[in-house]
């Protein structure tokens, strides 16, 4: 039986309403996917080849700073992360832009401070290290001090050791201004890239350079795996140096860096430093361990020498 005009007019109502309610339903559906997605935050860890703490392998970027900001990533589920490899000359202007980011190694300094939020010092590592072939330690015996470590100043003004340094590069505050008192030394190399500096030293066309420890045991574990270096203090320059991470100005930069610093005060032994240290040498692990044993304790001052990268 056909239905008559009036029967069509009441199905056609039926299928509106019907249609009205599922359309509803999508939408409140969506609204609530859409107040879910809000409370869960992207970051974005900005990363920047750096090696041995990052390095860019085919597109995927690892090392111990990766290790290192994955740890606090695990603790923070609430929020999505995403890794984007920055060239260092656009970090700054990556991170300050739209959305928000998040950076490790990044040092507070007051005109940073205007623009990024900082979390504590959450990696003390090692400051940077006078490297020699081990095989020729006995050279620096005429300018060991206390402790062993070596007065650089009276190395450079009174040896006849060959240096190489990387141009434009900050060693820190103390070993800078050494370099500097000396910019006129012959015997002292600047060169544009410091990545075979070892090579240099193995075959005897240099004496020294000046690293990062875990710097020297990467190039020394990637290019001559077979030869011992050297890794000495260097008198004036023996204190951890502190590397923070850096968040956008945003209200989710802010919260992610308030959530660090708790987590750093519930872990006073800093149980993530152990992927730093799993970088270094043998000798410079044990130096490490020392020297943390004391930053934690409060004995160091590490805001007192910053290196940036």
């Amino acid at each position: 039986m056909r239905p008559t005009g009036q029967g069509l007019l009441r199905a056609f109502h039926r299928g509106l309403s019907a249609s009205i309610i599922c359309l509803c339903s999508l939408v409140i559906n969506g609204a609530g996917s859409a107040a879910h997605s809000a409370e869960k935050g992207d970051i974005v860890w900005a990363l920047t080849p750096l090696p041995p703490a990052m390095l860019e392998t085919n597109g995927k970027i690892t090392g111990y700073g990766v290790d290192i900001l994955d740890w606090f990533a695990d603790q923070l589920p609430d929020y999505t992360h995403h890794k984007e490899i920055v060239p260092l000359a656009r970090l700054l202007k990556t991170i300050t832009g739209a959305g928000t980011f998040c950076n490790i190694g990044l040092n507070p300094t007051p005109e940073r401070q205007k623009i990024l939020h900082f979390t504590h010092t959450i990696l003390p590592h090692l400051p940077v290290s006078l490297i020699v072939d081990a095989s020729r330690d006995h050279k620096l015996k005429p300018f060991l001090v206390e402790n062993g470590q070596v007065d650089l100043d009276l190395m450079i003004t009174e040896g006849k050791l060959n240096g190489g340094l990387r141009s434009k590069r900050s060693y820190g505050p103390v070993i800078d201004r050494i370099v500097h008192d000396h910019k006129d030394n012959p015997r002292i190399s600047q060169i544009g890239n410091d990545a075979n500096f070892l090579q240099l030293i193995a075959l005897g066309r240099m004496d020294w350079t000046l690293y990062l420890p875990a710097e020297a045991e990467y190039y020394r574990r990637t290019k001559l795996p077979d030869t011992v270096f050297s890794s000495w203090q260097i008198a004036g320059n023996n204190q951890l140096l502190p590397a923070s991470i850096a968040c956008s100005k945003t209200a989710t930069g802010n919260e992610i860096v308030t959530a660090i610093n708790a987590m750093v005060a519930q872990h006073p032994d800093m149980p993530w430093t152990k992927f730093y240290s799993s970088s270094l040498s043998n000798a410079d692990q044990v130096r490490y361990q020392q020297a943390l044993k004391r930053y934690v304790a409060g004995i160091n001052d590490p805001q007192s020498q910053q290196v940036d990268q």
